[in-house]
């Protein structure tokens, strides 16, 4: 093999992901459905994409998929990015994000409505408590977390969820 096709060889195989996957996770209604992605650590990066497929929501219970970083073995401390069908006349979902610490929200913000079938994007990093997200290519978002170290995960509520996840 060529010096030059080593050299591509080698820089493929270097921004190639370390892990990638796609699946899909069901709740029923009023339930969680979630996978942790990999061990905490104190920096992570990575990257996904969501896309709902089934609709089991409730008022009391909406029907929602989920990216995001999780402090420890739950969701009690945790960064997530949401795509929510708030009511069930919605023809839309809302995109957002909320800071959750000691299971009680402290940041909660909207980002943009898109249809209920369409695929979304996040790209999150998280490096000494500072987490910082992108979806759908728009600007990215900074916030700071109490959070010492995370691990990626991600959850569907109350129906079923299309993922793709590259680490």
């Amino acid at each position: 093999m060529s010096l030059f096709r080593t050299l591509v060889l080698l820089l493929a195989i270097s921004a190639a992901p370390a892990w990638s996957a796609s699946f899909n996770l069901v709740a029923k209604p009023g339930q969680f459905d979630a996978r942790t992605l990999a061990a905490p650590s104190a920096t992570v990066t990575f990257s996904g994409t969501a896309k709902l497929v089934t609709f089991a929501g409730s008022p009391q219970w909406p029907t929602a998929s989920y990216i995001g970083i999780q402090e420890g073995p739950d969701r009690t401390n945790s960064l997530q990015v949401l795509a929510v069908r708030n009511r069930s006349t919605d023809d839309s979902l809302v995109i957002g994000y909320r800071l959750v610490v000691g299971g009680k929200e402290v940041k909660v913000e909207s980002i943009a409505n898109i249809p209920l079938h369409a695929v979304w994007k996040v790209r999150i990093r998280f490096d000494s408590g500072v987490a910082n997200l992108q979806v759908n290519g728009a600007h990215t978002v900074e916030l700071r977390t109490p959070f010492k170290q995370a691990a990626p995960y991600v959850s569907v509520s109350s129906g079923e969820a299309e993922f793709a996840v590259d680490l």
